[in-house]
C-alpha cells in the first residue's frame, strides 16, 4: 500500500509541475481512498478506460489526459456518467500533462528519442531535438518508427531521404512546426493540420504524425515503473487505443 499524497508530492517534484502553466490541474484531480495497492495507468481518462480499471480492481488512476480545466463550476451529462463510478467505488484519479511531455527522461518525448536511439540536443518547446550520428537513409528511419509506435498507418509528408536532426513534440503540436526552418530535417509530433502538407514541403522537412494517442503512452509506462519500484505498487497498462 502506498499514500496517494505521498505519491502525488515525489511526482510533483519530479516532474516539476511549477514550471507550467498547463491547460489543467497536475496531481490528484479527483481524491480516493488515501490507501492505494492496484493502479491502472493509461493515456485518457475516458468511460471505456474506467471500466477496464474496475474490472482490474484498480483503485488509483494515472493518466496523461485527466480532467482539463482548474476551475469545476459543473458536473453534469457525459461528464457526471463519467465521474460517477470514480467516486462511487472511492478510486483516485491523478494526470500529469505538459509535465509529463517535457520531462528529460520519463517524459513522453524523451522516451520515444531514446527508443528511436537518437541523442537529445536541446529542449524545444514541451519536446526535444535529438541527433544522429550521421544520416540514416529515410527507408531505415520509418523502419525504427513503425518498431516504435507500434502502428503501420504512420501520416509521413517525405521531404528529404535521409534523417540526422529530427524536433519531436508528443501529441498536438503542428503550431510549433514553422518555427523550426533551417533547424532540423524531420519534425515528429501527433497531429497535422491542412496547411501543414505544402508548409513541409516548401521547408524541405519530413514530417510525421504518428498520432495524438500513440505518441503519448510513452510518459505514462515510464512513470508506472517509478510507482513499482519506489511505492511497490502493482500497476497495469490499459491500452484503449485511438487512432487519431
Amino acid at each position: 500500500m502506498a499514500n496517494i499524497f505521498e505519491i502525488e508530492k515525489y511526482l510533483n517534484e519530479l516532474l516539476e509541475i511549477d514550471k507550467f502553466n498547463d491547460f489543467c490541474f497536475n496531481g490528484i484531480q479527483i481524491e480516493g481512498k488515501t490507501e492505494v495497492s492496484e493502479v491502472a495507468v493509461g493515456v485518457s481518462f475516458n468511460k471505456a478506460f474506467l471500466n477496464e480499471a474496475i474490472k482490474h480492481n484498480a483503485d488509483m488512476l494515472f493518466v496523461h489526459h485527466g480532467i482539463f480545466g482548474k476551475d469545476f463550476f459543473k458536473i453534469r451529462g457525459y461528464f457526471k456518467e463519467r465521474v460517477a463510478p470514480l467516486i462511487k467505488k472511492d478510486i483516485t484519479l491523478m494526470g500529469y500533462h505538459l509535465p509529463l511531455d517535457a520531462h528529460p527522461i520519463y517524459g513522453n518525448n524523451a522516451q520515444i528519442l531514446q527508443k528511436l536511439e537518437l541523442k537529445i540536443l536541446a529542449p524545444y518547446d514541451v519536446g526535444f531535438i535529438g541527433e544522429y550520428n550521421k544520416e540514416l537513409p529515410f527507408d531505415e528511419f520509418k523502419k525504427k518508427l513503425i518498431n516504435v509506435f507500434k502502428r503501420e498507418d504512420i501520416l509521413i509528408y517525405q521531404n528529404s531521404d535521409f534523417v540526422k536532426r529530427v524536433a519531436i513534440i508528443s501529441g498536438g503540436a503542428s503550431y510549433a512546426f514553422e518555427k523550426l526552418e533551417g533547424r532540423v530535417d524531420t519534425f515528429i509530433t501527433g497531429e497535422v493540420k491542412e496547411h501543414i502538407r505544402n508548409i513541409a514541403e516548401e521547408m524541405k522537412i519530413n514530417y510525421i504524425n504518428a498520432g495524438h494517442y500513440s505518441t503519448e503512452t510513452f510518459g505514462v509506462k515510464a512513470i508506472s515503473t517509478i510507482l513499482e519500484e519506489k511505492f511497490d505498487l502493482e500497476t497495469i497498462f490499459i491500452d484503449i487505443y485511438n487512432e487519431i
